[in-house]
């Protein structure tokens, strides 16, 4: 658990696992459940997008919405949304071959001095890693 100590910025998969209850997202469950006061989380506003997509497709929209709308009255994640974070993904993707989704996570940390947290190790961006750091340091729960 120490390795989800300090402000992270939550990929989509990541809070997917969460939301869906699984054994990887029953770790950032007790990261939420022991954030210190000083410690941040945050989400770019695409990873919302994505999530409620996602969530929708799987379970449909009344539950999509639910489970949205309870992460954000938590208030426990900052929703992140500027021009800055917009170029700054934009930039991201035109350098490497992973997704938008990932692009936006990995700006949004950048940005805010937070690192990025990812549920897996994605093919595509384990490989965009070899070539050129994406991030101070990039978190996965598969190794928390």
């Amino acid at each position: 658990m120490n390795a989800l100590r300090g402000n992270v910025t939550l990929d989509t998969s990541a809070i997917m696992e969460y939301l869906m209850g699984t054994e990887l997202g029953q770790t950032v469950k007790t990261y939420f459940e022991t954030l210190k006061s000083e410690e941040k989380v945050y989400c770019s506003l695409y990873n919302l997008s994505e999530t409620f997509y996602v969530l929708c497709r799987l379970k449909g929209e009344e539950y999509a919405t639910e489970k949205v709308k309870e992460m954000l009255d938590s208030q426990m994640i900052e929703i992140y949304n500027t021009r800055e974070m917009a170029l700054e993904t934009g930039r991201l993707k035109c350098e490497n071959a992973i997704s938008m989704g990932n692009c936006s996570c990995i700006a949004t940390a950048k940005i805010t001095e937070s690192r990025p947290l990812f549920a897996h190790k994605e093919k595509e961006l384990v490989n965009a890693m070899k070539k050129r750091p994406l991030a101070t340091e990039i978190l996965f729960l598969v190794e928390a």
